[in-house]
């Protein structure tokens, strides 16, 4: 698969990268960006370090940072038995929500991002977050259990509702304001709000964002986001001010640690090269690893999203072990604590991963010169 704009990319030079062997230098960098510029937008593969960069984000400034990570759905976890989400009720998210009383604001994001079919009810009381049908006939229904993807948009509402009041209460004059509780907020740090969204959804997610950060533009309030998806990165790259959004591709380092690059482009398709570098090495080394099937999928993703593959990227999976590596692929990819903890990948995974990898160069025509 060798297009006009990847032998133009080839003959680009290489993009000016910094090395970090600790997340502290790491984050260090980005946030020295952050004294010129609003928004740091980073794109990266599942299991490079994004998570644990947030992490650390906010716990050198706790009251400071406000934080969405794979980490926040621990806040809510299903009652089965009685068909409720429950939310954590020691939570600062769920102290935020019961004192501004933001379940109004919860409801209405969460079915602007979905549709108004399904309402969400909260009981400050408990924590209970139940889900129902409600049309006035004979397809109304009570204790719903929601999808996984509306689950995703449910959480990412809460948050986006809080963070969205915090902006709205930064605007006023602090002697008008209606709470203190965000004074010290200066950074919102927001990592991969949208697994498990289909492509209508991540689009919606991107370009409220996006908004957010313009109503917050006369506020010392920063954001860093970062995520792994294409199509989220180029909606948020081309609805952010150039001016006031630096964009940055992280990956491994060579050795250790990472490296940062900026992003000059709306796409983050250039870093395909790279990839395939990375993953021809560990085929050759025998050293396949999580992180590398996560980098495919990164790598299929962007494929499909630029030859127009409107079934998605599995699609482009067409060997022996197509079916067995789709699989794979999809339970690493919804690994929530994928870029802390890193198990082995047992023989089997390993050579399904050769195959199908093998297969892709070939039947989609990649060529290097």
């Amino acid at each position: 698969m060798e297009s006009g704009e990847q032998r133009v990319m080839q003959r680009r030079p290489s993009r000016t990268a910094s090395h970090h062997e600790t997340v502290e230098s790491l984050a260090e960098e980005v946030l020295q960006g952050l004294a010129d510029s609003r928004t740091a937008l980073i794109y990266a593969p599942n299991t490079i370090g994004k998570t644990r960069l947030a992490q650390h984000l906010k716990e050198r400034d706790h009251e400071g940072v406000a934080l969405y990570n794979s980490f926040v759905e621990d806040v809510f976890n299903w009652d089965n038995e009685r068909v409720v989400l429950k939310m954590d009720p020691e939570s600062e998210l769920f102290e935020s929500i019961v004192t501004q009383g933001l379940d109004g604001a919860i409801i209405n994001n969460f079915q602007s991002f979905t549709s108004d079919r399904i309402e969400p009810r909260i009981d400050f009381e408990s924590g209970d977050i139940s889900f129902g049908i409600h049309k006035g006939d004979d397809d109304s229904a009570d204790g719903i259990k929601i999808s996984r993807a509306e689950e995703s948009i449910f959480v990412w509402s809460v948050y986006y509702s809080v963070l969205s009041e915090a902006v709205e209460t930064l605007s006023d004059s602090p002697d008008r304001r209606s709470t203190a509780a965000y004074d010290q907020l200066t950074l919102a740090v927001v990592d991969d709000p949208v697994s498990s969204m289909d492509d209508s959804r991540i689009v919606s997610v991107a370009l409220a964002l996006a908004e957010l950060t313009r109503r917050a533009s006369k506020l010392d309030l920063k954001f860093v986001i970062s995520t792994h998806h294409a199509l989220f990165f180029n909606v948020l790259f081309n609805s952010l001010r150039r001016k006031d959004n630096l964009s940055y591709v992280l990956a491994r380092g060579p050795a250790a640690g990472w490296t940062l690059a900026r992003q000059p482009r709306d796409s983050p398709f250039s870093y395909h090269l790279g990839i395939i570098d990375d993953l021809q090495g560990a085929i050759s080394a025998n050293s396949i690893e999580r992180v590398h099937f996560n980098q495919f999928r990164a790598l299929l993703e962007k494929t499909a999203n630029f030859l127009g593959y409107t079934g998605g990227w599995g699609d482009l999976l067409v060997g022996p072990d197509a079916a067995l590596m789709t699989k794979i692929l999809n339970l690493y990819s919804h690994d929530r604590f994928a870029d802390i903890d890193s198990a082995d990948v047992v023989e089997e995974y390993k050579e399904a991963f050769r195959s199908e990898f093998q297969e892709f160069l070939k039947t989609f025509r990649w060529a290097r010169q």
